[in-house]
């Protein structure tokens, strides 16, 4: 996949609407490319900022009869200077270009408070579980396959900015399997597999800007149980189809490790 044919899919991979055949290459061409990187997140903050309650109101009455009332003279003398065809004022090409660049550049400031930004809802879960549910049908589970966290662990030197916390809880019955990068919220992530029996844990990890241990939160969508935690600055998100109390019971165990 080309960088033309990464930005086609960009707001398709956004809104979800990939299947597994056209999401493998986009990812591995991710992965590869930093200005489809740097575009797909700057796509991602957007998005995020546009959904923010802050930035929503309601439009009085008053200023909207003033606006419908204005919009047919507007229109008419605009037709009438460019002989009949709309067009658009020249001066607001500037304008709207560095309107365009300052949401951008803005955007990037506001998305620096943790990877995964955890005040994205429903839509972040969601994306958490997809990215567990390719990992198990595209049979890109693992990267680095081993047992053993003293391999896993220096297996990211170089493949990302910071050192993630490797535990191994086979003794618990969590049994550490290997680790992969993935793509979270439009940026590159640590993920830690773990196996549960039958069952496969993949524990996401960035770095929080916050700092602070904060409690487990709990989410359930479509038959798989996510969560989320902070601890020693970073972030976590574990998915699985296991029960609530048994990766609840993982979660605690890694919390215990700060």
């Amino acid at each position: 996949m080309n960088c033309q044919e990464c930005h086609d899919f960009i707001d398709p991979y956004i809104d979800n609407e990939l299947d597994i055949a056209a999401a493998i290459p986009f990812q591995q061409h991710l992965r590869d490319c930093s200005l489809c990187q740097q575009l797909l997140e700057s796509r991602q903050a957007l998005r995020a900022l546009l959904n923010k309650l802050q930035l929503r109101f309601e439009v009085p009455d008053s200023l909207s009869r003033k606006i419908q009332s204005a919009l047919p003279a507007a229109t008419a003398s605009a037709r009438q200077r460019s002989g009949g065809s709309s067009v658009i004022p020249w001066f607001t090409i500037p304008l709207a270009l560095a309107a365009a660049l300052a949401v951008v550049f803005g955007l990037q400031f506001l998305n620096q408070r943790g990877m995964f930004a955890p005040s994205g809802g429903n839509a972040l879960v969601e994306e958490v579980i997809s990215c567990h549910v390719r990992s198990l049908l595209a049979l890109h589970l693992l990267d680095v396959p081993s047992t053993d966290q003293h391999t896993v662990k220096p297996w990211f030197n170089g493949k990302l900015r910071y050192s993630p916390p490797v535990q191994d809880f086979t003794a618990q019955g969590f049994r550490l399997i290997g680790g992969r990068l993935d793509y979270i919220n439009g940026r590159k992530v640590a993920t830690l597999v773990y196996q549960r029996n039958k069952h496969i844990i993949n524990l996401f990890i960035a770095p929080s800007d916050s700092g602070r241990t904060e409690a487990v939160q709990s989410f359930a969508n479509n038959g798989y149980n996510v969560l989320h935690w902070d601890r020693d600055g970073f972030e976590f998100w574990a998915a699985s189809d296991i029960n609530k109390e048994e990766l609840t019971a993982f979660a605690d165990l890694e919390m215990k490790q700060a």
